[in-house]
């Protein structure tokens, strides 16, 4: 759902899947009539996080209740992008909403789902397809989990070409109203927008790709380039932390058989765990490595951050579902992760170093070997 307002604050339009949503007309919520839609509760902090950023020409991203067509309230995740002219004048703000509802229904389910899974593979152990088909469902639930956290940095590349397509569309239209239309910057004009769209339509299929519920496609895959693009989706996620993300890769392939979306959940279940533990650390000192090195016959994955680190005292624990330093974790991500590891034939571990940060370590055996 997409609107878009003007440099007063106000509303300009919005698009039909919003139109659809609210089941009101263009007219109804046009100016500060979407407002009336918002949740009694959540609507002063709504206006003031819309207020505040717009005055401060800030992106914003904010989770708010609106009513739907059947009169019936749902969580919206919405996300503010500010306009600019070709000549950089402000033009407004474009935004892009998303219905989260299920999406938080989802997460009470995961917690039971995940329960179940765990009892279940661990009573099956004998039976190796059993384990195969729950170890994919669940790391299928976690990839689901793992897109909602990434929400905002899906969302941002999404309104990029978006808010482009919008100011080339309406710079075309102007240039249309001109007496001659200049046809080669229309030309260029439509190359732009053609691209953005094509930029917009990657950005899908590589989320389609990661969600995709399929069974274990295992295949030789080069853990270096894993890493690299690992890190490029993490990019804006760690901009916006204000965390440093480096890679340090081997020279040469590093091939591995493994299930490729699979050994990208487990990167991004660790670097959002590090992310999570550097919290409370100085921006400037926030950091986050992974490297990759040739062991004899393994390809290692380690990742590396400069947070409080783990004590000596749960290094056993942290693998164990259901165990938790976070105060709302569900305990899952980093058993999820050793299960996957392990499917794959592979082997994880974590170095105690409190006070120093926390190392996390794969070992996975090299194609061929």
């Amino acid at each position: 759902m997409i609107w878009v307002s003007g440099i007063d604050k106000r509303c300009l339009w919005f698009n039909r899947p919003w139109l659809n949503f609210t089941g009101r007309d263009i007219l109804e919520e046009v100016g500060d009539g979407w407002a009336e839609g918002v949740h009694p509760e959540d609507l002063d902090r709504c206006l003031k996080t819309y207020v505040h950023h717009f005055d401060a020409r800030l992106d914003f991203r904010m989770e708010y209740r609106l009513r739907r067509h059947d009169q019936t309230y749902r969580w919206i995740d919405d996300t503010g992008i500010a306009r600019y002219a070709p000549d950089g004048s402000f033009l407004g703000y474009i935004g892009s909403c998303t219905d989260v509802n299920e999406h938080k229904e989802i997460q009470s389910e995961l917690r039971t789902r995940l329960s179940e899974i765990d009892g279940l593979t661990r009573r099956a152990r004998a039976a190796e397809l059993q384990i195969s088909k729950r170890t994919a469902e669940l790391a299928h639930l976690n990839r689901f989990n793992l897109a909602g956290e990434l929400t905002a940095t899906i969302a941002h590349e999404l309104n990029q070409p978006l808010a482009a397509i919008l100011t080339n569309s309406e710079t075309a239209i102007a240039l249309l109203d001109s007496s001659p239309p200049n046809v080669e910057e229309l030309s260029e004009i439509l190359n732009d927008i053609r691209r953005d769209d094509e930029r917009a339509s990657e950005v899908l299929k590589r989320v389609r790709r990661f969600l995709k519920k399929a069974p274990f496609a295992r295949k030789d895959e080069n853990v270096n380039q894993i890493v690299q693009d690992t890190v490029g989706l993490l990019s804006r996620l760690a901009a916006s932390r204000e965390t440093d993300l480096a890679t340090e890769t081997a020279s040469g392939e590093l091939l591995v058989n493994f299930d490729q979306p699979q050994l990208q959940q487990v990167i991004i279940n660790l670097i959002l765990n590090a992310m999570d533990a550097m919290s409370s650390v100085p921006a400037s000192n926030r950091k986050i490595t992974i490297s990759t090195t040739r062991v004899e016959n393994s390809a290692d994955i380690i990742v590396s951050d400069t947070g409080a680190g783990i004590s000596a005292d749960i290094v056993q624990l942290v693998f164990e579902p259901f165990f938790s330093t976070k105060p709302e974790g569900m305990g899952m991500g980093l058993s999820i992760v050793r299960t996957i590891v392990e499917a794959n034939g592979g082997q994880i571990w974590t170095e105690g170093k409190a006070g120093n940060g926390a190392v996390f370590h794969i070992r996975l055996p090299l194609s061929g070997t």
